[in-house]
């Protein structure tokens, strides 16, 4: 599968499995294997202070939508923006990705922000942990504000590292 380098949907699973294990897993769960890149832990003193709203309001959106069984249509709202992440021959791909997440993990019960990690002036870098019926998994949102301009995505994924990314003490 041919991942596009600006975003990236689902990783793999921990990386302590077996090669057996990782064929098993992957034929169980059907999910794009990325090998490339190093998982990010989760910082240890979070900042949960709440990103501007029009982001909030997007990313409200987006998981309402998730929610409420919207995948489509909600992923498509979020990445209007951005001509890269909006790229009608990739949507159908990412959409696929969370619809085999929600399969995998069980339906979107909630969610709340991690994290919000400010950039400099103009980037703010979001974590979100969602919850299911199985599992948490990890969101994580770029977002830039051009010179004169409202803020739009530059970059999103999620992954099913939350556990994995803890920093121990």
């Amino acid at each position: 599968m041919n991942i596009l380098p600006s975003v990236l949907l689902l990783l793999s699973v921990a990386s302590t499995l077996t090669a057996g294990d990782k064929d098993k897993e992957k034929t169980v769960n059907d999910l794009p294997r990325v090998n490339t890149l190093i998982p990010q832990l989760l910082p240890r003193n979070p900042s949960a202070k709440p990103p501007p709203a029009v982001v909030q309001k997007q990313l409200d959106a987006f998981f309402n939508g998730i929610q409420a069984g919207k995948i489509d249509e909600s992923f498509r709202t979020l990445v209007a923006n951005n001509p890269s992440l909006s790229d009608p021959t990739a949507i159908p791909t990412y959409v696929e990705n969370i619809r085999k997440g929600l399969v995998i993990y069980g339906s979107l019960q909630g969610m709340e922000l991690y994290d919000q990690r400010p950039v400099g002036t103009r980037v703010i870098y979001l974590t979100y942990i969602s919850f299911h019926s199985k599992k948490p998994l990890r969101w994580q949102f770029v977002y830039y504000m051009p010179v004169g301009a409202d803020w739009k995505l530059l970059n999103l994924r999620f992954d099913d590292t939350v556990e994995q990314s803890l920093i121990p003490d």
